[in-house]
């Protein structure tokens, strides 16, 4: 059992490192821009910048580590990491800041799918499920922890970037130190969109629909605490306690999945989302005793959804699908992602912080609707097809070849 965490511990302490410096960022960058008087629109616009980046970092990873191998490319990656974080305290304009986010999105892409494809590749199968749960809670930690460090440091000036900045360096350490040998390159075959959809519409359209969902609410939530008169003690904290709902709430909410049909949890939860969102959007600046435990749900219910919709997919692809099934769902979810931010913020900038929440709540509510009537047209997978539902984080490609094995053990044989 020491020996398979033991080979990947290096990278899983640098992606931990990486984790707490994104968590800095999405927490950063919406005060700073707030700081220096950029309109919410403009905030939405280099927050969707992120989602496209990301996008296209799952893309175009795999020609860079097939030409220089994954030392070398987490090398650089984290290295244009680091200096992206220190240009965005020189630069101080929308654009400039929208292109250092794409350029930050593909960074961050990059560097997962280095990661996760080289954890992956040395861990043995039977116990890549094991490994996968552990490098979850590690980065999910630092999400939670990490923005909480604004609270000590002055967001004027250089400061927090440098530590974000240090943070990147600093996770090249283990990586580049590591005496493991260099992985074969990752491979990545996503499924058509069109023959993704048939195979599980609900399963496509879910992860379209959560990166509608969570991308704006993790990105403009700090945005939505400034604006409501919230100190920056308290700003800082919403980020966090959403992380947290996800982090007690995922394994729960995702074993219950496995007992019968995942859309009516998919669908349960997507109206959770609009009724959590709902007091928020109605109520001009909600007590903190009651924002939390809101946001606290919220997350739990938001964040969870996406590795509920993979499980959902996986029940109705075949073994040889799996990996290529997961890239095109992580894909589907990045193009929401790309969107949602932008829309978002140009619903706050029409009618206030609320429109945030209620932006969430109508998103939420037309899906919901939308798995309703696919209930009605379709018989739900058997039970007894179903997939052992994994945690599977929307951060590669390369996730998906550390959940198949677990996930595929928890399927029946296939009937003849």
């Amino acid at each position: 059992m020491y020996s398979p965490y033991f080979t990947v511990a290096a990278v899983i302490a640098g992606v931990t490192i990486l984790q707490a410096a994104s968590g800095l960022l999405l927490v950063l960058l919406p005060l700073r821009m707030t700081a220096e008087g950029f309109s919410v629109q403009s905030m939405g616009w280099v927050a969707a910048a992120h989602g496209a980046g990301f996008l296209a970092g799952c893309l175009i990873t795999n020609r860079l580590v097939s030409a220089i191998g994954h030392v070398r490319a987490f090398a650089a990656l984290a290295a244009a990491l680091s200096a992206i974080a220190l240009s965005f305290a020189t630069f101080d304009s929308p654009a400039a800041w929208v292109a250092l986010r794409f350029t930050g999105g593909v960074s961050f892409a990059g560097l997962y799918a280095v990661a996760e494809s080289w954890i992956a590749e040395r861990t043995p199968r039977a116990l890549r499920g094991r490994v996968l749960g552990f490098y979850t809670v590690c980065t999910k930690v630092a999400l939670v922890t990490a923005p909480l460090s604004l609270t000590a440091l002055a967001l004027e000036g250089p400061w927090a970037f440098m530590l974000v900045s240090a943070l990147c360096s600093l996770a090249l350490l283990p990586v580049t130190t590591t005496r493991s040998a260099n992985p074969a390159p990752p491979t990545q075959n996503a499924l058509g969109i069109g023959e993704l959809y048939r195979l599980a519409p609900v399963g496509v359209l879910g992860c379209f629909s959560i990166g509608l969902i969570n991308a704006p609410l993790l990105s403009l939530i700090p945005v939505y605490g400034g604006a409501t008169g919230l100190d920056l003690a308290r700003v800082v904290v919403l980020f966090p306690v959403l992380q947290l709902g996800s982090l007690v709430l995922q394994w729960p909410l995702g074993r219950w999945s496995d007992r019968g049909d995942r859309r009516r949890i998919i669908c349960g939860l997507h109206i959770a989302v609009a009724i959590l969102s709902l007091p928020i959007a109605f109520l001009d600046a909600p007590p903190q005793w009651l924002l939390l435990p809101l946001l606290f749900l919220l997350g739990g219910a938001a964040l969870s959804i996406y590795a509920i919709c993979v499980a959902h997919a996986g029940d109705h692809a075949s073994p040889d699908q799996m990996v290529s099934l997961l890239s095109g769902l992580l894909l589907s979810w990045g193009i929401g992602a790309a969107i949602g931010p932008a829309v978002a913020a140009a619903v706050m900038d029409t009618v206030g912080p609320r429109g945030l929440f209620m932006y969430l709540a109508v998103v939420a509510l037309a899906f919901a609707l939308y798995v309703v009537h696919r209930m009605s047209v379709r018989s739900p997978a058997p039970i007894d097809e179903h997939v052992t539902f994994v945690d599977v984080p929307a951060t590669s490609p390369a996730a998906a070849e550390l959940s198949v094995t677990d996930a595929l053990r928890g399927r029946a044989a296939p009937r003849d």
